[in-house]
């Protein structure tokens, strides 16, 4: 379903603007929106984005003076409802979302939810979970201007080295980022992935939280079929990804902590790695919702 923002810039006349799947908010006319009458709105402030074909959320990018909704400073990715009032730097946006044929298609939001409506096609990808370590703990021991501004830039930056490499963010869930990676003639390569998963390790190295304590993420990848919704239509929808192979990688992910392990790999994923690819045998292990067994490797 397209949306549009009504806007009502400090500087400037009001204005409306349907918006599609992403939608960047800023001060320098390569933003979607350009507020670039308030100096203090951030260069990249704050991003707007579809998924699940209707749901839009918000995320603030970092942003030193942060992105209000309705009044609430937003810290992790907000979903937006109709009417929600977005205050960035005392420029007013509000969200409203507009009718279309799809209005009525019932989407399951769940991560193996139905595609009825929908048009689909099922492709292989690589898939990427990435999850930031401890933030529940850390959200009591630092203040929440400082918790947002951090978890904006670590969206941005890691987003970049994912859509950079070709690959596609899925969506935002709380602390946590699901892309994927799709192939072209010569099919998914999985390689190119654990690659990024390094490169997104070694930025968390670099950073450290506004208390001190050092930051640190887990990333679970995993390979396999999924469908890929509104594939053929309008490309600006979100062409959200569901399937079995989804559910799997984020029960990966929830397993990290208990096995010690910064990246975990499903043999589905590992299996397509070259021989020389170093790899811990972790061994089988039911995951939960899974029938069968999931072998699982870590990083050698």
């Amino acid at each position: 379903m397209p949306a549009k923002l009504r806007i009502t810039p400090l500087a400037g006349e009001p204005f409306e603007l349907t918006i599609g799947n992403t939608a960047t908010i800023g001060r320098t006319s390569d933003n979607t929106v350009c507020l670039s009458g308030s100096p203090l709105v951030s260069r990249q402030h704050a991003l707007v984005r579809c998924h699940d074909g209707y749901q839009y959320q918000i995320i603030d990018l970092g942003s030193r003076n942060g992105t209000l909704v309705n009044d609430q400073r937003v810290v992790m990715p907000m979903t937006l409802a109709p009417g929600a009032r977005i205050s960035i730097a005392r420029n007013e946006l509000v969200f409203e979302q507009i009718e279309d044929d799809f209005s009525n298609a019932h989407l399951e939001v769940t991560l193996a939810g139905s595609m009825a409506g929908v048009a689909s096609a099922i492709r292989p990808v690589a898939l990427l979970v990435c999850d930031i370590r401890g933030f529940s703990s850390m959200a009591e021991k630092i203040s929440s201007s400082h918790l947002a501004q951090q978890l904006g830039v670590w969206f941005r930056e890691a987003g970049n080295l994912v859509t950079k490499s070709g690959g596609t963010i899925d969506k935002f869930i709380g602390d946590a980022l699901l892309a994927y990676w799709s192939g072209g003639e010569e099919g998914v390569d999985c390689t190119a992935t654990l690659k990024i998963a390094r490169e997104i390790l070694a930025l968390a190295g670099t950073i450290k939280w506004a208390n001190g304590e050092p930051f640190h993420v887990g990333i679970a990848l995993h390979f396999g079929s999924v469908t890929c919704g509104n594939v053929g239509l309008d490309a600006q929808r979100d062409a959200t990804i569901i399937g079995d192979v989804v559910n799997t990688v984020f029960r990966l992910e929830s397993v990290m902590k208990e096995l010690n392990q910064q990246v975990l790999l499903s043999a589905d994923f590992g299996d397509r790695l070259p021989s020389g690819e170093k790899l811990l045998d972790l061994g089988e292990r039911k995951l939960k919702g899974k029938q069968q067994a999931v072998r699982i490797y870590g990083l050698g």
